[in-house]
């Protein structure tokens, strides 16, 4: 098997695999957000360790990828990666064309959810902020127990 053979095996690899663990992070970005609005910090914790995880293996796939496009003479955008996958056999061409179409949806998804996520963590974070601050007025210009 050629050199370049063996990179163009990676990068599918890591396409297919990229397209499973965008689906996995899309289900516990949407898990997170219940449990967010249930405040259940005890799954919460649970779940923040895993998407860390999910997502730094995501960012590393990532970077091989781009190494892989450089190794081509190719940049990092993905109009490069379409023309790597255009150099392909036309049914294989297709096939990670649609797989590299379907990880962008996934990813673009994801960070929607993530969007949606830290909107719901700053509101809470600003409704706790007033109560604090109520109560903290309360307590400065409320009559003194002495």
């Amino acid at each position: 098997m050629s050199q370049r053979e063996k990179l163009l095996g990676v990068i599918e690899a890591d396409l297919r695999q990229d397209c499973s663990d965008y689906l996995s992070l899309r289900g516990l970005m949407q898990e997170l957000y219940g449990c967010l609005l249930e405040r259940d910090s005890g799954r919460i914790d649970v779940l923040n360790p895993q998407i860390v995880a999910l997502v730094d293996v995501l960012r590393l796939r990532a970077q091989r990828r781009s190494k892989v496009l450089a190794a081509f003479g190719l940049g990092q955008r993905g109009e490069d990666m379409l023309a790597l996958l255009a150099q392909l056999p036309p049914s294989q061409a297709r096939d990670l064309q649609s797989i590299w179409q379907q990880l962008g949806n996934l990813a673009e998804q994801c960070k929607r959810l993530n969007d949606r996520n830290g909107e719901l963590l700053a509101m809470h974070h600003d409704i706790l902020s007033q109560l604090l601050d109520s109560q903290a007025d309360a307590r400065l210009y409320g009559p003194q127990g002495y």
